[in-house]
């Protein structure tokens, strides 16, 4: 089965695959009274910058992004290492999760929790 992708663009800042955007809308139904997905970037990690992300509602500066029926709430300082990544959800025998996609990531480190630019 394809993934259908909504690509990042310009306005947009993050992607999201259909299959994200499901597991993101399951989850969200038992977050009483958060309206999306928080997308950040914090300081740490094995690799320098860490992968954030919980369910919230937008913040005033916020970038909201909407996709496939989901929110994403992304800060204004995340938003400039975030641009262009696209968010999915994996499946298989390992394992399950979300996978992100960050094209300006130069190196990660084997959790792909953390990354560097």
């Amino acid at each position: 089965m394809a993934d259908t992708t909504t690509a990042p663009t310009s306005t947009t800042i993050v992607g999201l695959t259909e299959v994200a955007a499901a597991e993101v809308k399951r989850l969200l139904v038992d977050e009483q009274g958060k309206t999306g997905l928080r997308m950040e970037i914090k300081g740490g990690g094995c690799s320098g910058m860490s992968y954030g992300m919980s369910f919230d509602n937008a913040q005033e500066k916020d970038h909201v992004v909407e996709a496939h029926g989901v929110k994403l709430f992304i800060d204004p300082k995340s938003a400039i290492y975030l641009k262009g990544t696209v968010l999915d959800f994996q499946s298989g025998l390992e394992g399950q999760g979300f996978v992100i996609k960050n094209p300006q990531a130069k190196s990660s480190c084997g959790c792909g929790n953390s990354f560097s630019v």
